[in-house]
């Protein structure tokens, strides 16, 4: 099988080109060692997920890895707390099958009867004292419920394991990881009130998640190194990876999609040494095509209109913003991946997201003024 550069869905090694993350594994890692429970939030299509795959398979001999995902679960399941537990304690079972089906059927037995939170967490105790190894859980796509009470319940109820864990009264998961967009110590503003939400957190047992998860220059050099090696191509790797690195600030699907563009549609029919202008070409290609992305950060602006007008005081107006990540509006721009600090100020995370709002708000204009001259 040909190798390809993926911009849809989880990265598989024997598949895709992949920039080499061992640094960054490492930390989290560590962190995993240490008996942490974090969340990994970043924007939409950043790796979370190819992320968490590669963690459990680097961990799945130490320890006994349940990855879960509450992708493509149904909303009806965060309305009832039976129908909830039942289908945490399935999605257990399903990625045990696959790692230890032995496991897989002694945690069959022991669900049972677990119909509630408390039974849940019964049934955590019992499985996680009796397992050969400590166990890691793994849950991508949080979001799906992050508006749910249900949920906030549910990992209130891994928090207060982890705290009996502590003092040697209860037996849990050795480390827990959330991967969403959003914070999940921020859910709590959703569903209770500002004075309760700014001291009671769910999760503020989990301890900040820092590594940089997008994509330096030198580990972007990776992938093109191995593209070149399986093509037989002689490229300039250091100034191609620096390049890419100077329109998407290291955005994984931006770094992937550019040279997708110009692995397949630049040089569709034969393969030949990349340029510094073929990336070029490729920028100006992705600010004309429509995708996953933009559809999102168009969305995410036309839904929030004090964010839209912020974002179009910096780019159309040339307005400077002090950067505060306290400030709500700041952090939200954070949180969908938008906005960096630039030596203090607010700044549009990279050339092509400025690229791309600055062509949509100016056409938004020109419609504004359309309309205007027709009242002339």
């Amino acid at each position: 099988m040909k190798k390809r550069f993926n911009s849809t869905g989880v990265c598989v090694p024997r598949k895709h080109y992949m920039v080499d993350i061992k640094s960054k594994l490492e930390k989290i890692i560590e962190l995993i060692d240490n008996e942490f429970y974090f969340t990994i939030n970043r924007p939409r299509q950043y790796g979370k997920t190819t992320t968490l795959n590669k963690i459990a398979n680097c961990l799945n001999e130490k320890y006994l890895v349940i990855d879960i995902s509450f992708e493509g679960v149904g909303d009806r399941v965060f309305e009832n707390e039976k129908d909830f537990c039942n289908m945490f304690l399935k999605l257990m079972i399903r990625t045990l099958k696959f790692n230890d089906n032995k496991e897989s059927e002694r945690l069959l037995k022991l669900s049972e009867e677990a119909n509630d939170f408390e039974e849940v967490s019964e049934v955590i105790t019992k499985f996680t004292e009796d397992s050969p190894k400590d166990m890691i859980l793994l849950i991508d796509e949080v979001d799906k419920s992050s508006n749910n009470q249900l949920f906030l319940s549910f990992i209130g109820m891994l928090r207060n394991k982890y705290l009996q864990r502590e003092v040697g009264k209860d037996y849990t998961f050795k480390s827990v990881i959330l991967a969403g967009v959003y914070d999940v110590k921020s859910l709590k503003l959703k569903l209770r009130n500002e004075e309760e939400a700014k001291y009671n957190s769910p999760w503020n047992i989990a301890v900040d998640f820092k590594v940089d998860m997008s994509f330096s220059a030198l580990e972007i050099s990776t992938m093109l190194k191995e593209y070149s090696e399986e093509n037989n191509l002689s490229l300039d790797i250091k100034a191609l990876s620096e390049e890419l690195y100077f329109f998407t600030g290291g955005y994984p699907f931006l770094v992937s999609k550019l040279c997708q563009i110009i692995d397949e549609t630049i040089y569709e029919n034969h393969k030949e040494p990349w340029t510094i202008e073929d990336v070029q070409k490729a920028v100006k290609m992705i600010l004309e095509e429509k995708n996953t992305l933009f559809d999102s950060m168009i969305k995410n602006l036309e839904n929030n209109k004090e964010l839209y007008n912020y974002i179009e005081d910096i780019i159309v107006r040339g307005i400077e913003k002090s950067f505060n990540a306290d400030n709500p509006l700041i952090d939200l721009g954070i949180t969908f991946g938008y906005f960096k600090n630039n030596d203090g100020k607010v700044d549009i995370a990279n050339r092509i997201f400025r690229e791309r709002i600055y062509n949509y708000m100016v056409s938004k204009l020109e419609n504004t003024y359309s309309k205007m001259d027709n009242y002339i």
